[in-house]
């Protein structure tokens, strides 16, 4: 199942920028979501964005952006760390 989600996530990625359905402002939230849904279901379950502050966010996205060239993985793009911690931000808890 979670390779399901892990593989339609990654082919809505790929194809959103095409599709053209939403506005440019809500580009970096509907691409942080995806990004967020693909990436980080990878490696471990995905946490609820609300359990976290925004600036904590900051924190563990880069601790994993790490632990991912740890372990030989290709890193988030910074424009793919850019749209996913404004995704995590805009659902973080306040």
């Amino acid at each position: 199942m979670r390779i399901v989600v892990v593989l339609i996530s990654a082919v809505l990625l790929l194809s959103a920028p095409l599709s053209g359905t939403y506005a440019a402002q809500d580009a970096p939230a509907i691409d942080g979501e995806m990004l967020f849904q693909a990436r980080c279901a990878l490696c471990h379950q995905l946490p609820e964005p609300a359990m976290l502050k925004a600036r904590q966010w900051q924190l563990i996205i880069n601790t994993m952006q790490k632990r991912m060239q740890h372990v030989n993985m290709v890193p988030l793009t910074e424009d793919e760390k850019t749209q996913l911690i404004y995704y995590l931000s805009q659902h973080a808890r306040q």
